[in-house]
């Protein structure tokens, strides 16, 4: 990573807050690792950001109320909005080759691969993700006002996808094996008491199965 490319995430982040938009989503992915260490909710905690994909989480795909194009206002600030070709999701890249992109949650027996929101873009429909939306903290930092997962739900998050992240699997088991030992206990058992029943088996086997090596 280098100093432009936090400039283009802190410069999203802005664009986000001047339409209104930071209540209505969660950053999520490696990103928030970053919001946790700069934040310093996790003492002694420190991150190692690798990546150039930001991904936030729409909360619900119905608000804001009044529609904002998202895409729309990226293209004035000069970044290039496009569609993948094999999902249909929304892709935004910044100058420094940021690739921006948004996720929201499958609810019930739905199985819509791709969601069209009222912030413009067509998000990636996702499982597992009620254990982020029920359990978020938000950070004041650089007066933004950032959502994100409580260290203990994207661990368990991480936990519960893991046998399904392909060549991703490793990079996420070094980031839940570094948050690890600063999580709250209790907070952490509380969440895994919220699960679904399967859920709660793979974050038991995880922990069986990696964290106890």
């Amino acid at each position: 990573m280098n100093d432009m490319q936090y400039k283009d995430f802190w410069a999203f982040i802005k664009l986000l807050k001047d339409n209104q938009l930071l209540d209505h989503i969660i950053l999520i992915g490696s990103w928030s690792e970053y919001i946790y260490a700069q934040s310093g909710i996790l003492q002694g905690y420190s991150a190692n950001l690798r990546t150039l994909d930001i991904d936030f989480l729409i909360k619900n795909m119905r608000r804001p109320h009044k529609s904002v194009n998202i895409p729309a206002l990226a293209k004035e600030m000069g970044y290039t909005v496009a569609q993948d070709v094999l999902e249909g999701t929304t892709k935004i890249y910044t100058p420094e080759l940021m690739e921006i992109e948004f996720l929201i949650a499958q609810k019930g027996k739905g199985d819509r691969r791709v969601i069209k929101t009222s912030m413009g873009v067509s998000a990636q429909a996702l499982r597992h993700l009620s254990t982020i939306l029920n359990n978020t903290v938000e950070i004041e930092l650089l007066d933004f006002s950032i959502t994100v997962p409580r260290p203990e739900s994207y661990v368990i998050h991480k936990m519960i996808i893991n046998r399904d992240r392909g060549v991703k699997k490793e990079k996420d088991q070094e980031a839940i094996n570094s948050l690890f030992p600063h999580l709250d206990s209790e907070q952490f058992d509380m969440i895994v008491g919220q699960l679904t029943q399967k859920e709660r088996k793979l974050v038991n086997e995880y922990i069986d199965q990696t964290l106890k090596r």
